[in-house]
């Protein structure tokens, strides 16, 4: 009689015969849109503040290596690489969203699986991978990820942890496995030394520490999966049981939805992810872009509006807790400065993001007319999409509204290649030449036709 399987045994098997052609042609494509936003995200967060103090760490530390720094002309070891991009990939909270596949799985509990899943794009370099490898060990991460995230009992997030840190380590470990070649025995070692490595709570959202989740991630997963190439062992079995990973960060798991569910299907092609429209937390999106509607079908002015009013549930007003915004990190978790930007400049984009514009009066005394409630009604209807109502009460007595429950970017609203390569540009512009921006677009879609991965790097890499 055989033992059933346990989830850490599910993964191991899973990235153990992982192979490219086994990448339906779907989640191929959105592979490639998932690298175009990734990589455009981690050019504009690379010119963020908190990036700069991460490059003078690396500086500091003194460590070199064959690994770039996208956005710094920088060169260091694959896991500093790893904690840089996956630090400016999250800088400005303008990186993909996991979706939920159920009501009781709360949006926002699972991660921005990108970021830090890039990391296997510095072991890439390290290892002289070609395309085809390297995106297999990103399809590999992105859905070890994001079938482990779904799994976790919702407390895990309610209780405060940051997804995107916990399980952001799980992407990065089993990245680099399968870059690195380790064996089944190692790459047991190594998910069990990452479960020790998970970190991130959400009381730093809202300062620079909450980049810091992903690109500490991305590094610990690294630095576990070498370990474990080295000899370091853990507990074999380190997910599952009483002191296991679920149970002890979230009080338990629903293992079928990782035992026979890692590609089937890919969490690429069911439920998907969100690209986002705006350069701040996802759970503003539907809000904003409901918003957005009623402004421009209605050609509402902002010297017209009386009063903005939002209701939603606490899934949503409790992390979006900045009511009064005092800088450009807060602002981004800060319902009353996104609704309030749009009401004013009709746009919300990297420029809107600044402290300048945060403290400016006019920005200030918008926010004064942006009111948000909870809503009993909208609450019950439960947390997979980020519900609300948006209410535009005009000076004239004409009230506007609309339940808002999706956004630009969602699969059921999808980006498609213009739109996402209007993104990458102004996420670029900065950091690359018009004419570089446009080959590195042109590059990203032929990854698969690469001998060496490091193509892709020197076509982001900054001037």
């Amino acid at each position: 009689m055989t033992s059933p399987q346990t989830i850490t045994s599910a993964v191991v098997d899973y990235i153990q015969g992982m192979t490219y052609e086994a990448v339906p042609p779907d989640v191929k494509t959105e592979l490639y849109r998932c690298l175009v936003d990734g990589l455009a995200v981690t050019l504009s967060g690379s010119r963020a503040e908190c990036s700069h103090v991460i490059h003078r760490y690396i500086q500091q530390s003194g460590v070199t290596g064959p690994c770039s720094v996208i956005g710094a002309n920088l060169k260091t070891s694959a896991t500093l690489g790893a904690l840089a991009n996956g630090v400016a990939a999250h800088a400005d909270d303008y990186d993909d969203t996991q979706l939920a596949e159920t009501p009781d799985r709360i949006y926002g509990l699972l991660t921005h699986p990108t970021t830090p899943a890039l990391s296997t794009l510095t072991v890439a370099q390290e290892v002289g991978a070609s395309g085809q490898d390297f995106l297999t060990a990103f399809c590999t991460a992105m859905e070890v990820e994001c079938k482990l995230a779904e799994a976790i009992n919702p407390q895990h997030y309610a209780q405060g942890f940051h997804t995107t840190g916990t399980f952001g380590v799980f992407a990065a470990v089993a990245g680099a496995a399968k870059l690195y070649k380790l064996t089944p025995q190692q790459t047991r070692f190594a998910l069990g030394i990452a479960a020790s490595k998970s970190a991130g709570i959400r009381v730093n959202f809202g300062t620079m520490t909450k980049p810091y989740h992903a690109g500490a991630a991305a590094e610990n997963g690294l630095v576990a999966a070498k370990l474990a190439a080295l000899g370091y062992e853990a507990d074999p079995n380190a997910l599952d049981g009483q002191w296991g990973y679920f149970q002890v960060t979230g009080g338990g798991v629903d293992a079928p939805r990782v035992i026979g569910r890692l590609g089937n299907p890919y969490t690429l092609s069911r439920p998907g992810v969100s690209v986002k429209p705006y350069p701040c937390g996802s759970l503003n999106h539907p809000s904003m872009d409901t918003l957005l509607d009623l402004l421009t079908e209605h050609d509402i002015k902002a010297d017209q509006i009386e009063e903005i009013r939002l209701g939603a549930g606490y899934n949503i007003l409790n992390p979006l807790r900045y009511t009064d915004p005092q800088n450009e990190l807060e602002a981004k978790f800060s319902l009353h400065f996104c609704l309030g930007i749009l009401a004013l400049r009709r746009r919300a984009g990297i420029r809107e993001f600044t402290d300048d514009v945060v403290r400016s009066p006019d920005v200030r005394a918008m926010m004064a007319r942006v009111k948000t409630y909870h809503s009993p009604e909208i609450e019950a209807k439960g947390s997979e999409r980020m519900r609300s109502l948006v209410e535009v009460r005009l000076k004239d007595g004409r009230t506007f509204s609309r339940e808002a429950f999706t956004s630009r970017g969602q699969p059921d609203r999808p980006m498609g290649r213009q739109e996402m390569g209007e993104k990458f540009t102004d996420c670029a512009t900065g950091s690359l030449s018009r004419e570089r921006i446009a080959a590195a677009l042109a590059t990203i879609y032929r990854v698969d036709a690469m001998p060496r991965a490091e193509e892709l790097v020197q076509a982001v890499t900054t001037e």
